[in-house]
């Protein structure tokens, strides 16, 4: 697969902001509430936990699944959704269906960015629509990167749907009932969120108010569905380790491992909410298909964001705090392949530069990449390295 398939991903796109659907002047206290006022305004149904009859692709229609956790492009933190990706030919449509019983409550036309799309490896689409399904008054499923809304929920939404902002409904849909369309050949995502179960790995999971405020919240699909389903969903899922559904969460206090943010970038949300939130994004985690290997993810390096291995796969950023002192990464390629899992054949380990690190405090951190030098070329960091919290 290629990089713009793997990277068909609403990190250009805007996001479904917790301010758009907000009904009381006072802020949510909890990303919890921030979810459910944004999604469904008050008005959830039913009652939890689900499990979900089927996936947003009959299981006949899929090529393969990636899992949760994926660091590519904008994605600099893990990304929260599975990937699915529907057979050849890329000229065919595939159902997208709703996984359980529920109700269609938002729907977004997204527009591209002011200008064009700054980011090449995003889909430069028409059409590409986003649609969030209430199961329950604690679970939530999105789907996104749609090229089409099915009839039956577009005859229920009246009006006509335009690029811009999320068009507030509550449509109801049973679990197998067509939604739209996806192209196959292209990656979709998929997410399942439950309020009910808080995610462990975020030292501030208040990080997320402002911005994706189901992310502590996104859980493993997987453990939603029953055999035999569940079985064939898992064969076709390259990651063959636990949790299937890929991990998130990696933050550990006071160690190097997890998410970080440059100071004065606004946060996980950035400033202003901008289409390139992350460039003051930094993750130090492990690969989502292969994870005892390390990835570090920088927002914003050499005018861009990058994605590395680390020659030698070690010192482990779980182990490494404050008492450490500075740590060096010889920067290297990721040596997974994207549909397997395996390391590539003739992978040529060739070091782009070497990154220091230094916990000055638990949660503080001095960083600064040395492009094109070895780590014996490298001895301290100079007046251009800049320092990250969490």
């Amino acid at each position: 697969m290629n990089a713009k398939t793997l990277s068909s991903i609403c990190l250009a796109a805007i996001n479904v902001a917790a301010s758009v659907f907000a009904q009381t002047t006072a802020p949510p206290t909890s990303t919890a509430e921030a979810v459910s006022r944004m999604w469904s305004r008050g008005q959830a149904e039913g009652a939890g936990p689900v499990k979900l009859t089927t996936f947003p692709l009959r299981v006949e229609d899929i090529s393969h699944i990636n899992p949760m956790g994926m660091m590519a492009s904008g994605h600099v933190t893990p990304n929260d959704h599975l990937y699915l990706v529907g057979k050849e030919p890329k000229t065919k449509l595939y159902d997208v269906l709703a996984v359980t019983d529920g109700r269609v409550v938002a729907i977004q036309w997204r527009p591209n960015p002011p200008g064009g799309q700054p980011d090449p490896t995003v889909f430069d689409r028409a059409v590409d629509l986003k649609v969030i399904i209430e199961h329950t008054p604690t679970c939530w499923s999105y789907l996104d990167h749609l090229v089409e809304l099915d009839t039956v929920i577009q005859k229920q939404v009246g009006g006509e749907l335009k690029p811009g902002q999320p068009v507030a409904v509550r449509v109801p849909v049973k679990a197998g009932q067509v939604i739209g369309k996806v192209r196959g050949g292209f990656t979709f995502d998929f997410a399942l969120i439950d309020t009910a179960v808080t995610r462990k790995g975020f030292v501030r999971p208040e990080q997320f108010l402002k911005r994706d405020p189901w992310k502590p919240h996104t859980v493993d699909p997987f453990d939603y569905v029953n055999e035999p389903l569940r079985g064939k969903l898992l064969a076709l899922n390259p990651r063959k380790v636990a949790p299937f559904g890929g991990r998130i969460d990696y933050d550990v206090n006071g160690r190097l491992a997890g998410n970080w943010y440059r100071e004065g970038s606004g946060g996980y949300a950035g400033l202003d909410r901008r289409w390139d939130y992350w460039v003051g994004h930094l993750t130090f985690a492990y690969h989502h298909l292969a994870p005892s290997q390390i990835i570090i993810s920088i927002g914003e390096l050499d005018g861009r964001t990058r994605q590395f291995a680390v020659q030698g796969n070690a010192p482990d950023p779980a182990r490494i705090g404050p008492a450490d002192g500075v740590v060096k990464y010889s920067l290297i390629s990721p040596n997974v392949d994207s549909r397997t899992g395996r390391p590539m054949a003739g992978f040529d380990e060739r070091v782009y530069g070497v990154l220091l690190a230094h916990m000055v405090e638990p949660r503080k951190l001095k960083l600064e990449v040395f492009s094109n030098k070895t780590t014996t070329e490298v001895k301290d960091f100079t007046t251009t390295a800049r320092f990250y919290e969490r």
